[in-house]
């Protein structure tokens, strides 16, 4: 009594008979690089606009720190203490 070999799965998102017919095609690959593309320029845009306004709230912030520090010096002149010394 001779045994039938197993027949292969058939999967119908890859219908190809052998595995050496399954694979990516230049379109598929294509449209995958096209999309990673895409989706980092709109990461690149929302990071530059992120890094813009820290820049711009830094500044600010520095300028309302230096305008404290000479109030400060203004008030007390003769002040050597580690807070206020440069």
């Amino acid at each position: 009594m001779q045994k039938n070999p197993p027949e292969p799965i058939k999967n119908p998102l890859y219908p190809a008979k052998n595995r050496m017919n399954c694979g990516f095609t230049l379109a598929e690959l294509l449209v995958a690089v096209v999309a990673a593309s895409v989706v980092s320029i709109g990461a690149l845009g929302v990071y530059s606009g992120y890094y813009r306004l820290y820049l711009h709230l830094y500044g600010g912030y520095q300028k309302e720190t230096a305008a404290i520090l000479e109030e400060l010096r203004r008030i007390n002149p003769y002040e050597s203490g580690p807070c206020l010394r440069r």
